[in-house]
């Protein structure tokens, strides 16, 4: 089957069906698929997003104040 049977296909069962949890489903599927800027940084820029996440889930952050009070001093 081509790729334009398959779509007609697919979009034919999508048409069909009630299943709101699939629909909810496919629409995020699409959704996800669009640009991604995290897959365009280089690997040391995706490395400090990763480490300051890991960061951010261990708490280990502080306000703009405290910042601030940081680099200002």
């Amino acid at each position: 089957m081509d790729i334009q049977s398959e779509k007609l296909s697919l979009l034919q069962d999508i048409i069909n069906t009630d299943d709101a949890g699939l629909i909810k489903d496919l629409k995020f599927l699409i959704s996800s698929r669009d640009f991604d800027w995290f897959n365009d940084l280089d690997k040391n820029q995706q490395k400090d997003v990763k480490e300051g996440i890991r960061q951010l889930d261990q708490g280990e952050n502080f306000s703009h104040e405290d910042a601030k009070k940081r680099f200002n001093a």
